[in-house]
């Protein structure tokens, strides 16, 4: 037996340690750090586990795929810790409430006898920490406009990016360093064997657009949304950068022809539209979108068809968008997943247990073989899992975040776009919501996140429209309400 450290454990070591130094110095740096380092990391993994497999015959221990999870899941608490030791109430505000009573629920679900406590701790490490309790270290930590700034144009250079790289992916197919880490760590026992390499990161590919690219689209939805509405006030090369990225983004809806990113999309820009426009506008935005509609529909019940007889998948499924609630992929979903979790949620109203997140298994039966629940519904999902108060409240929560979002677009100036951005977003995921599961996975943890940076913008917009109150308040009033030590 030999001993030795690999390129995936070393990657591992020294990205971790430089997230760490650049979170020692400034932790609003450092949690952006840690968010590329945890969305990134398939890419990093397949690349490392292809060398390793190039010198070594074997990838070893996946140390980089672990890590990036772990050490997220340390600063937010880390963060969290350091706000309550300063006598901060950590459930402050209606949003935060909400998330608390889920992550109690979520973690009260673990210990569901219907699930193995090994399967509920990995869906609450999927699910919720650190997917959703981002919001908290954000909302915490990110208050300042350039603070928001700055992470607005993170995720568009990740947005960037990440769409070069799909459009390479397409064009050049799978990598072949993507085809070794396939063949020979996620489906090298079975198809299923992706579900046993637990935080490997199968599940968070922000990078490609081949199997169950999900994330990949969600992910530039927000992305989308967000430097559309926030990205108007640059200048320069920051501006040049986000017409590329829209021209990036429109190359690879129309190569994928995906009907889920396509609608979430032009729903996310209407919406910025709408609410940026002044009412002239938005009336002629209305006719224009309507009549839009009206051709695409029209279009593509002639062309149907034609598009069905390519034998084409994709061909077929944009084909369906002419009349949706009779597309065979909504069939499905009603008849084999919609169905089936309604009945277990009416026969388990406290819920059987997390799960990995868009996967479930509930009773010793299906733990005894492949068979697998899927919701492809956020809300019908967290019910399955937390039971019908859990799905309660995640609902709550979801409405909470877009009455944040309201919120902030009332306020003045630039910040108001962030408000713009995140109601888009929202309204997308929202509609993507109900026949998938975008709120998990990469796509969740950036949602989660940015919803934390909107609940510190409010906040912050809050506390400076009281100051300026109390330095417009008569000499007399001052002097009986001293601040901050300071009298008359």
């Amino acid at each position: 037996m030999t001993y030795g450290i690999t390129v995936n454990q070393s990657l591992a070591m020294i990205l971790a340690l430089t997230v760490l130094g650049i979170w020692s110095f400034n932790k609003v740096h450092g949690l952006i750090a840690g968010l590329i380092f945890f969305v990134v990391k398939p890419v990093i993994v397949r690349a490392a586990f292809a060398v390793d497999l190039s010198l070594n015959s074997s990838g070893g221990l996946d140390l980089l795929g672990m890590t990036p999870a772990v050490l997220l899941a340390v600063l937010i608490v880390w963060q969290i810790y350091s706000e309550a030791s300063s006598g901060k109430r950590l459930m402050q505000g209606r949003t935060r409430t909400l998330l608390t009573v889920l992550v109690g629920l979520s973690l009260l679900s673990v210990l569901n006898p219907a699930s193995s406590i090994m399967v509920g701790l990995g869906g609450f490490e999927r699910n919720i920490l650190p997917n959703m309790m981002i919001l908290f270290a954000v909302a915490y930590l990110l208050g300042r406009l350039e603070d928001t700034d700055k992470f607005v144009k993170s995720l568009l250079l990740l947005g960037v990016v990440s769409c070069i790289y799909a459009i390479g992916q397409y064009w050049l197919g799978l990598y072949s360093w993507e085809k070794d880490w396939m063949r020979h760590v996620a489906f090298k026992d079975s198809m299923n064997g992706w579900l046993t390499i637990g935080l490997r990161g199968v599940e968070f590919r922000i990078f490609s657009v081949f199997y169950n690219y999900m994330d990949f689209t969600f992910s530039n939805v927000l992305v989308f949304s967000l430097v559309l509405a926030w990205g108007r006030q640059w200048k320069g090369g920051w501006n040049v950068l986000r017409r590329c990225y829209f021209a990036c983004w429109a190359i690879v809806l129309v190569l994928t022809l995906e009907r889920t990113p396509m609608l979430m999309t032009a729903v996310g820009a209407f919406a910025i539209y709408y609410l940026s426009g002044s009412p002239v506008r938005r009336k002629v935005l209305i006719w224009t979108a309507g009549i839009s509609t009206a051709l695409v529909i029209g279009g593509l019940n002639i062309a149907a068809p034609h598009l069905k007889n390519t034998g084409a998948d994709k061909f077929i499924r944009l084909a369906e968008l002419a009349n949706p609630f009779q597309a065979g992929s909504i069939q499905d979903r009603v008849e084999r997943k919609w169905a089936p979790t309604l009945e277990i949620i009416a026969a388990n109203p406290l819920g059987v247990g997390i799960g990995f997140g868009s996967q479930t298994k509930v009773n010793d039966v299906a733990r005894q073989s492949d068979y697998w629940v899927e919701p492809h519904n956020e809300i019908l999902q967290k019910t399955l899992e937390t039971g019908i108060a859990g799905g309660l409240v995640y609902l709550l929560l979801l409405i909470s975040v877009f009455q944040d979002s309201r919120r902030l677009l009332r306020c003045s100036g630039n910040i108001g776009r962030l408000g713009m951005g995140m109601i888009a977003a929202t309204l997308g995921y929202w509609l993507c919501g109900m026949v998938n599961i975008p709120f998990s996975g990469a796509s969740g943890i950036l949602y989660w996140t940015t919803a934390g940076v909107v609940i510190a913008a409010v906040e912050n917009n809050h506390a400076a429209a009281e100051h300026l109150t109390n330095d417009r308040t008569p000499s007399t009033a001052v002097i009986k309400q001293p601040t901050n030590g300071v009298t008359a």
